[in-house]
């Protein structure tokens, strides 16, 4: 979260439907068919709330890698523990502490899934939105990114990538993670979204969602992830016997960064969640954008920093290192708060984000649900 001395705003949650001056038609509107209203809350003075329960403030519990038949990642232990996580609520055992000495229980009202949905070239509609049916049911909104094992690398190893089945691959994750946006605006009418397109004919989908008059921002992997192409007849003009692998052309993320800064800039007072795969604090490598722009690696960090930190309340939350770290980074006068998920294959582990359209973010915490038990405690 951003560490500020300032005066509190009231999040308005309406988006327009219309959008003018974004750069080259990137941004992509929510839903084809009309939906409620947002909801506008209404913000009761800090004296006046007697309980929590009084209170505008809302969970999310942030995965930050499920890893869906990786790792001996089976979809029974991981619907298993979107089950402990459903019953949070019901058993009122996880708190956040508030700040002011109240508490508040953790009981999940938004799920956004980090990256590292599935197996490499695995991630789909079919395989892994039946792990999550169980939130959409009970009526929670799951919202979800992709990471390093949803999406094609450079090169595998020494040998190219970019073949067809990597790209039919990349486009399985892509209807997925659009898939998840889609479902949760049908079923939560306080939830809208909009899409911010690839900058060339294939390539990630980024997004920008507001839910309970709190931004959520998804960039997949990272904010510099590149679009890509091909030449024309692909696969058959190019390496046909090598599935067309190694006949793409990387093309720079700026155009859908601008464009996402633009969305950012429409809503500028309300508190702000930033998800993508890779942490700020994670190997240097992960942050390469395969030479399509001429910025040094500082350069591509500080751009996700400044626009965090435009936000008078935000944090950031990313997973791909397998355990959970948290960390400060300064920006002007401003520190925003990176934490990094633990794993949530094989251990259940999450970030709970207690999230308020009025007060801010107001805890983030690890947790580790209980071991699952086996059929046979004996």
């Amino acid at each position: 979260m951003i560490t500020r001395r300032r005066s509190r705003r009231i999040a308005a949650i309406a988006l327009p439907v219309i959008l003018i001056g974004l750069p080259v038609g990137l941004i992509i509107s929510a839903c084809a068919t009309a939906r409620p209203a947002l909801r506008h809350h209404v913000v009761i003075p800090s004296e006046r709330i007697t309980s929590v329960a009084a209170d505008d403030a809302f969970t999310v519990i942030f995965i930050g890698d499920p890893e869906a038949r990786m790792r001996g990642n089976t979809a029974a232990e991981l619907g298993e523990y979107v089950e402990r996580l459903l019953a949070l609520g019901d058993t009122r055992h996880e708190w956040f502490r508030i700040g002011d000495g109240r508490t508040h229980e953790i009981d999940p009202a938004l799920v956004i899934i980090g990256g590292d949905i599935s197996k490499d070239r695995q991630t789909s509609i079919e395989l892994d939105l039946p792990i999550w049916e169980r939130f959409f049911a009970a009526g929670i909104p799951v919202l979800a990114g992709f990471g390093n094992h949803d999406w094609e690398p450079e090169s595998w190893g020494d040998s190219p990538s970019y073949s067809l089945a990597g790209h039919r691959s990349n486009e399985s994750t892509t209807a997925f993670t659009r898939e998840t946006y889609r479902r949760s605006a049908e079923i939560e009418p306080d939830l809208a979204y909009r899409e911010v397109g690839p900058t060339a004919d294939h390539g990630p989908v980024t997004f920008h969602a507001t839910y309970r008059g709190v931004d959520i921002v998804n960039f997949n992997t990272f904010l510099y992830q590149p679009s890509y192409e091909y030449p024309d007849g692909w696969p058959i003009t190019c390496n046909l016997l090598g599935g067309g692998a190694g006949c793409q052309t990387f093309v720079s993320a700026v155009p859908q960064i601008e464009a996402m800064e633009s969305l950012l800039a429409e809503g500028a007072s309300r508190p702000a969640i930033f998800v993508q795969h890779y942490p700020l604090s994670t190997s240097d490598g992960w942050w390469d954008d395969y030479d399509t722009t001429d910025t040094t690696l500082a350069m591509r960090k500080q751009r996700l920093l400044d626009m965090i930190a435009g936000r008078d309340e935000a944090v950031f939350l990313a997973g791909h290192n397998h355990r959970s770290s948290r960390r400060r980074w300064p920006v002007g006068d401003r520190v925003v708060a990176e934490h990094v998920a633990p794993y949530f294959g094989n251990r259940g582990g999450v970030l709970a984000v207690l999230a308020s359209p009025s007060r801010g973010i107001l805890e983030v915490r690890t947790l580790e649900l209980p071991e699952i038990p086996t059929s046979n405690p004996g």
